[in-house]
């Protein structure tokens, strides 16, 4: 008898939307020093997931099995789709930024002024914005930066995946974790030395894309383990306290030892969510609304804080601009709607413009 598949785990999609919406409030209340103090913190359980899904793709496609010329295939192949998936959803999202920051706010007109704003900013569409490549300036769409860096660290590891993936896996990736946690958790190492290491952010965004295979490792041990029905629905009960301790901690909760408990929390409650063994998959199973929220939540992080950048300019009173909170949720909220839908339009019409562009410019046989 064929058993039955189980279904995929929506409520994962309704947190990312959640944890989106946090990071959203965090920035909106200069960076939650009175409200959302640990919403920066959403963007690690972004990162775990991006590093459980990839290695979970890795497994699936069995690519360790492979030939090397085959696994180096999987690997560009995987990179080539990400690279454009992230390049026009940060291409747009830019554009946007810019026109709407330097060219309505900073009043910057005229070929030679905007060239050379974009020669400082240029990094950002190409997804390598680093310290140091923009001429000390900060990044115009600060979100973006989590795109450059979860391209890099998923590059790195799926080349040692490639080329050395057994040692990898037992010796580098979880010496990185125990290392990259230490200097992290380490008093007198302060955090803007943590992410500003090697470039932006990035030793931090690797160290939680290693988490994420730790995550889908614990995740194979749990779909092994025959569980009853009790056990089911303790399993269940203890997913929807790890997602509720991980709120409580974004919301109300700081510091660098929250965001390690965070992680380790993180960890364990999506390894049970893919599971399968919750029933959580069951009494929210992915549908239409599900997906949307997830598509939804990368609008939200890419195009909120522009908008936040024009209710700072109309509003330069804090105290002002606190008070139009409801008003400025419903206009960012518009905005990743609208920018979901235009996303589904380039992503529809790059096919054709590709097959198009190919009969123009080759010759045919």
């Amino acid at each position: 008898m064929e058993e039955r598949k189980t279904p995929r785990n929506g409520l994962l999609d309704v947190m990312r939307l959640g944890f989106a919406g946090i990071v959203m409030m965090y920035h909106f209340y200069s960076n939650g020093e009175k409200h959302f103090p640990g919403g920066f913190t959403g963007v690690e359980f972004f990162t775990i997931l991006a590093g459980f899904l990839m290695f979970s793709a890795w497994e699936r496609h069995r690519a360790s099995e492979l030939p090397l010329k085959e696994r180096q295939r999987y690997w560009l192949e995987y990179m080539r789709k990400r690279y454009v998936r992230f390049f026009w959803y940060g291409f747009i999202a830019f554009v946007v930024a810019f026109f709407t920051i330097r060219i309505w706010h900073d009043n910057i007109y005229g070929v030679g002024k905007i060239s050379d704003a974009l020669s400082g900013d240029v990094w950002e569409i190409i997804l390598i914005k680093m310290n140091g490549l923009n001429r000390g300036k900060g990044i115009l769409n600060m979100p973006a930066w989590t795109l450059a860096c979860m391209l890099f660290a998923e590059f790195l590891i799926l080349g040692m995946l490639t080329f050395a993936g057994q040692k990898f896996l037992v010796f580098f990736m979880p010496l990185s974790v125990i290392f990259g946690s230490g200097y992290w958790t380490n008093n007198y190492t302060t955090l803007w030395d943590f992410s500003a290491f090697f470039t932006f952010g990035m030793l931090r965004i690797y160290v939680l894309t290693c988490c994420g295979i730790l995550s889908y490792w614990i995740c194979q041990k749990i779909k092994a383990v025959p569980f009853s029905t009790i056990g089911r629905w303790v399993l269940t009960g203890a997913e929807l306290t790890g997602y509720t301790v991980c709120m409580l901690i974004v919301l109300y909760r700081n510091g660098r030892y929250y965001q390690f408990c965070f992680i380790l929390v993180t960890m364990f409650v999506l390894a049970v969510s893919f599971s399968g063994k919750s029933f959580a998959g069951s009494i929210l199973p992915a549908n239409r609304l599900t997906n949307f929220c997830a598509e939804l939540s990368l609008s939200v992080y890419l195009t909120h804080y522009t908008v936040l950048r024009v209710f700072q300019y109309l509003y330069e009173d804090i105290n002002e601009l606190y008070r139009q909170k409801f008003v400025f949720l419903c206009c960012a909220l518009a905005a990743a709607l609208g920018y979901t839908y235009i996303m589904r339009g380039v992503f529809k019409m790059l096919p054709i413009v590709k097959e198009k562009l190919k009969r123009v410019m080759l010759e045919r046989p």
